[in-house]
C-alpha cells in the first residue's frame, strides 16, 4: 500500500501533466476524476457511489475537493465553485407588473400635462376677459345728477363751430318742473310748486289735447350767439347747418342718458330759423332768411326729443362708433361726414315744433308738436 501511495505521488511530482492520482483504498475519500488528456478542463465522470451526487446538471452533494497547487499539497489553491445548475432569475422577473407600472405612470403625465394646459388657457382667458374695456367716452362728467347735465353742456358746446373764432351755439341747462310733482299738486289743490318749465306733448297735431311727458327729463337750450332771440348771427341757416346742430344735441342726448343717472328723456331746443311748409307741414329747405318773400312756409323753432330706449343700442358701444370724429365737423364738411346719414335718420323721428304755453293753472308748458319726416 505505501508502495502505490509513493508511486502516485511520485508520478504527481514527475511532471506527468493533467493526470490525478485515483483514491485511496480506504483511505475514505472519494476519487476524484482526472481531466482528459490535451483538454485542458477536468472531465466530467459519473455519480460516485455513497456520494450522493447526481449526473448531469444537478447539484453535486457532498465535501468540495480543494485542487491540488503545482507543489502537490491538497487546498495550496482556491477552491473552484461548483455550479448548482440553476439559472438566475432575470431582473425583470423580480417585477413581474412594471410595463403596467410604466403605462399607468405615462397616463398619469399625460393627464397631468393636459390639466395644466387646460388651466393655463382658462387662466389666459380670464386675463382676457376681465382686462378693462374701452372707455365709452375719453371724458365723463364728474357729477351725476342735475350739475352733471351743465358739465355736459359746457364741456360739448365749445367744439361745435362755425368757423375756427365762433362758437355755433351756447348751450344752458333749462329748468324744468317733475312731472310728478306737479300731478301731486294738482291732486291736492295747491299752486303748482316752484316756477320751472313742464314737457308736455301733442300727440296729435289736429288736436288740443296734451300729456305731459313722462319720467324724468332733462332739457338743453343751444341759444345762438350774435342774433335777436338765440338766433345764430353768423353764416347764413342751411339744411347743413341744421344737420350739425341736430348732431350736437344726439351727442348731448348720448352723454345725459349715459352719465346722468335715473334720466328717460332728453329735449335739446335748437336756435330759431327754421320753416315749415304750409301744404305738406314739413321742415323746407329754403333758407329762413327769405321766409319773408316766400308765402309759402312758416318760421318755426325746433326741438329734438330723445327717448333713452331708442338710443339704447347706440349706448352699449363706445362713443366713437356713433360719432367717430374727435373734433365735429364744419357746416361745410358735415353733409359729407361718415356719421351724416345716422345723425339724419335717428333725429329725424324726434323732431317737434316747440311753443311755450302758459297752462290755466299757471304752469308754464313746453309743448311738443311732431312734424312730418322731411
Amino acid at each position: 500500500m505505501a508502495a502505490g501511495v509513493s508511486a502516485a505521488t511520485d508520478q504527481e511530482r514527475g511532471g506527468s501533466p493533467g493526470i490525478r492520482p485515483g483514491p485511496v483504498a480506504g483511505s475514505g475519500s472519494p476519487a476524484r476524476p482526472g481531466p482528459v488528456a490535451g483538454s485542458g478542463s477536468a472531465a466530467r465522470s459519473g455519480p460516485v457511489p455513497g456520494s450522493g451526487s447526481v449526473t448531469g446538471t444537478g447539484p453535486v452533494v457532498g465535501p468540495a475537493i480543494a485542487p491540488i497547487g503545482d507543489d502537490g499539497a491538497l487546498g495550496a489553491g482556491a477552491a473552484r465553485p461548483i455550479s448548482s445548475g440553476r439559472r438566475r432569475p432575470r431582473a425583470r422577473d423580480s417585477f413581474p407588473h412594471a410595463s403596467r407600472f410604466r403605462v399607468a405612470t405615462g397616463l398619469l403625465v399625460g393627464l397631468a400635462i393636459g390639466a395644466l394646459a387646460i388651466a393655463a388657457t382658462i387662466a389666459t382667458g380670464g386675463r382676457r376677459h376681465a382686462a378693462p374695456q374701452i372707455p365709452w367716452s375719453q371724458w365723463s362728467p364728474p357729477d351725476g345728477g342735475a350739475l352733471g347735465a351743465r358739465e355736459i353742456a359746457d364741456y360739448i358746446a365749445p367744439f361745435y363751430r362755425l368757423s375756427p373764432v365762433d362758437q355755433l351755439a351756447v348751450v344752458t341747462v333749462v329748468n324744468l318742473e317733475s312731472p310728478s310733482a306737479l300731478q301731486a299738486a294738482a291732486a291736492s289743490g295747491s299752486t303748482a310748486p316752484g316756477s320751472g318749465l313742464v314737457v308736455a306733448v301733442r300727440q296729435d297735431p289736429s288736436s288740443s289735447t296734451l300729456s305731459l311727458l313722462g319720467g324724468n327729463t332733462i332739457a338743453y337750450e343751444l341759444c345762438g350767439i350774435g342774433g335777436p332771440n338765440c338766433a345764430i348771427g353768423t353764416g347764413r341757416p342751411s339744411t347743413s347747418r341744421l344737420l350739425l346742430l341736430r348732431r350736437e344735441a344726439l351727442e348731448l342726448a348720448l352723454y345725459t342718458f349715459r352719465y346722468i343717472s335715473a334720466t328717460d328723456n332728453v329735449v335739446a331746443i335748437l336756435p330759431p330759423g327754421h320753416a315749415v311748409s304750409n301744404t305738406t307741414a314739413r321742415l323746407t329747405r329754403t333758407p329762413p332768411s327769405t321766409v319773408a318773400s316766400s308765402p309759402g312756409s312758416t318760421p318755426i323753432d325746433v326741438a329734438v326729443l330723445f327717448e333713452r330706449r331708442e338710443l339704447a343700442p347706440l349706448l352699449s358701444h363706445p362713443l366713437v362708433d356713433t360719432l367717430p370724429e374727435q373734433v365735429p365737423p364744419t357746416v361745410a364738411q358735415m353733409a359729407s361726414a361718415p356719421e351724416a346719414g345716422l345723425v339724419d335718420q335717428v333725429t329725424a323721428r324726434g323732431l317737434f315744433k316747440v311753443q311755450q304755453q302758459t297752462a290755466p293753472d299757471g304752469t308754464r308748458l313746453i309743448v311738443l308738436n311732431p312734424l312730418p319726416p322731411s
